[in-house]
């Protein structure tokens, strides 16, 4: 093949690769600028529900905030410290630690404590101790 011929289409090629990633930042920013993020209303059971059967995680009980796109409940974050509740089949992990997030600065808005967990060292638990 000539060398020339050959450049060309290399560079052809990168510059579709680069297409490619600019249209999807584009795809994701779009995605994050329809969330909405609220707290769990009445209206919201069914689509917990749901959410549940899709993740195999039991149904949330007490504050849950819970994330929409395009009006469709698609991540729920039970405020107790439990799991998230996310549907599978979209890309959700973003609107998940967007949840967190707003989870956070809720708690710290009320003057609630943070929410610890026991963590591991040298392979034993530690435990806070009560003051």
């Amino acid at each position: 093949m000539n060398p020339f011929m050959s450049n060309e289409l290399a560079g052809e090629h990168i510059r579709d690769l680069r297409d490619q990633v600019a249209r999807g930042r584009g795809v994701r920013e779009d995605r994050m600028a329809s969330v909405t993020v609220r707290r769990f209303a009445e209206r919201d059971i069914e689509a917990i529900q749901r959410l549940a059967a899709l993740d195999e995680k039991p149904i949330p009980s007490g504050g849950v905030l819970v994330a929409e796109q395009a009006g469709e409940l698609v991540a729920a974050l039970p405020l107790d410290g439990s799991q998230p509740l996310a549907d599978p089949f979209k890309p959700t992990a973003d609107v998940v630690e967007l949840l967190r997030v707003s989870a956070r600065q809720l708690r710290e808005a009320s003057g609630a404590p943070r929410h610890h967990r026991p963590t591991l060292l040298r392979g034993r638990t530690l435990q806070r101790k009560a003051a």
